[in-house]
């Protein structure tokens, strides 16, 4: 596909990041990258294969690994959610379209980032503490997930102990009906042993 991506981004990007005083230091078809000592803004593009399209921003350290966070995060934080889900995973592949999905990822970005771009640390810390809460609650469901399906087949098996084994850890987190189905498993188990 032939998309003139680094012109249109450096077009409508350019000045957001002049104003943060950010200078271009990599520019391809695939990604622009800005930076100055603090921080960094990168658009990238896979224009050869997924044709995803998005935007990172992150503070820059010598003592450890670049840590950049999505601009969809970014909305997350802000409560922005119309406009995060708007933009999460967005897919360009009409040469058309690139041109004003650009120019939108930079009207978000220079309105949702300013702070980031300032390198406010309390904002990559808020960032940084909503991307582990996302992370657990996702650890979380797919854990859930797996004792309800195990629970499932125990259930059916009157395996009781396996079903106590699935649910108990994540008691807190259950139905009302599955913790009544683990409190009889329980008793069940308490009148056989």
């Amino acid at each position: 596909m032939d998309m003139s991506f680094a012109s249109e981004v450096r077009c409508h990007f350019d000045p957001v990041a002049e104003r943060f005083g950010l200078s271009c230091v990599a520019s391809s078809e695939q990604r622009v990258r800005y930076e100055n000592e603090a921080v960094f803004l990168t658009v990238h593009f896979d224009n050869g294969r997924s044709y995803e399209l998005g935007v990172e921003v992150g503070r820059k350290t010598s003592t450890q690994s670049e840590r950049p966070f999505s601009l969809v995060e970014v909305l997350r934080l802000r409560e922005a959610a119309a406009d995060a889900a708007s933009i999460d995973g967005i897919i360009v592949s009409d040469a058309a379209r690139l041109p004003d999905a650009i120019k939108r990822l930079a009207a978000l970005t220079s309105e949702y980032t300013s702070d980031f771009l300032r390198c406010n640390d309390f904002s990559f810390a808020q960032v940084g503490r909503l991307r582990e809460k996302e992370g657990d609650a996702y650890a979380l469901e797919r854990d859930l997930r797996v004792a309800k399906a195990k629970s499932e087949i125990a259930w059916l098996s009157r395996n009781f102990k396996a079903l106590i084994a699935a649910l108990e850890p994540l008691e807190p987190h259950l139905s009302s009906a599955e913790k009544m189905r683990l409190e009889y498993s329980r008793k069940q188990l308490a009148n056989w042993g």
